[in-house]
């Protein structure tokens, strides 16, 4: 290969590295989790994905731009002063005030730049309050025992679908099993939020946002990333998820 010839073909091998690379990064998404864990990356986790854990990094505004989607996982009671409670104090585990600070960031980021969201159980009450609405304090007492949701662990229990959403159920089927480990739930719905599925004694299971408002912001109150891979809920919700951020 002449010196000459290469300089000659220099235009094009470059013109055609820049595609390569943009192609590359193109292809590349980003995903935040407020919290991470192994059950949600091996969940979301594909060859061109990177997963960052929002938990572990203090400059979220960094990692923010360059996030294709944003999940908020399950964890600890959300503070009731978040939704103007005070009565739910006194029933709440140990309150996380960073992590409430946080995931309300997270949410606002997604809210505002139409970035793909999911809610997993305290992701869904999350999306609740920072939308307008509320929890509550504690299921048994409130609500009454017909459907246990937590039993020291995780727990098995039925849920209804009321509305047809293929983001995150599979259609032709009414009610599904799902696991459940939660002693607050959705209380007062804001009013961007669309319930799709109820467990018998009437808690919301799974609640979308309106299209109107976001194009794709979808969540359960159960936990999809320990359903399994076979899963169809699980399967189905990774799928939306990622069709969402190529749009």
């Amino acid at each position: 290969m002449s010196y000459v010839w290469f300089m000659k073909k220099l235009p094009i091998i470059l013109l055609y590295l820049f595609t390569f690379f943009s192609c590359q990064k193109q292809q590349q998404k980003t995903i935040i989790l407020s919290k991470a864990s192994s059950n949600y990356v091996e969940w979301m986790m594909d060859e061109n994905t990177i997963i960052l854990d929002a938990s572990t990094i203090k400059n979220t505004d960094s990692i923010l731009a360059l996030a294709d989607g944003i999940i908020l996982t399950g964890g600890e009671d959300i503070n009731p002063l978040e939704y103007s409670d005070t009565s739910n104090l006194r029933v709440c585990g140990t309150i996380n005030f960073s992590r409430d600070t946080l995931e309300r960031k997270l949410f606002n980021f997604a809210f505002k730049n139409k970035l793909p969201l999911i809610g997993v159980c305290r992701g869904m009450q999350m999306m609740n309050v920072a939308s307008g609405g509320s929890l509550y304090g504690d299921i048994p007492s409130e609500i009454g025992t017909e459907v246990i949701h937590r039993n020291s662990g995780e727990v098995m229990h039925a849920i209804a679908i009321i509305d047809t959403c293929s983001l995150i159920f599979p259609i032709g089927t009414d009610t599904f099993m799902v696991n459940s480990w939660h002693h607050q739930g959705l209380k007062d719905i804001s009013a961007n939020l669309r319930v799709i599925a109820r467990s018998f004694d009437g808690l919301p299971e799974a609640v979308l946002m309106e299209k109107s408002t976001h194009p794709f912001m979808i969540a359960v109150q159960f936990h999809p990333e320990r359903l399994g891979q076979d899963n169809l809920i699980h399967q189905k919700m990774r799928d939306s998820f990622y069709k969402a951020m190529e749009e």
